[in-house]
């Protein structure tokens, strides 16, 4: 399940989609650019789009949610 879950959530798999090559040029005249939903992709880049405020708060429900499923990672304290 989670091979499947990570090959869905894949760069390659999400820019291959088919509406996002489909109505580029829709959204373009319309002003909305497939570069405000998708970020670069590099390692801390999130930090020139999310607070630490916003940060802690996605860390807390991403606890929440995913807690005893194995899928976080544990941090050493």
């Amino acid at each position: 399940v989670v091979e499947k879950v990570v090959n869905l959530c894949s760069f390659e798999t999400l820019k291959n989609l088919g509406h996002n090559k489909e109505e580029k040029a829709i959204k373009e005249r319309a002003g909305l650019f497939n570069s405000a939903f998708f970020r670069k992709g590099k390692v801390g880049d999130w930090q020139n789009y999310l607070t630490p405020e916003m940060a802690t708060r996605i860390d807390g429900l991403m606890e929440e949610k995913f807690k005893g499923t194995g899928l976080l990672l544990e941090h050493a304290k």
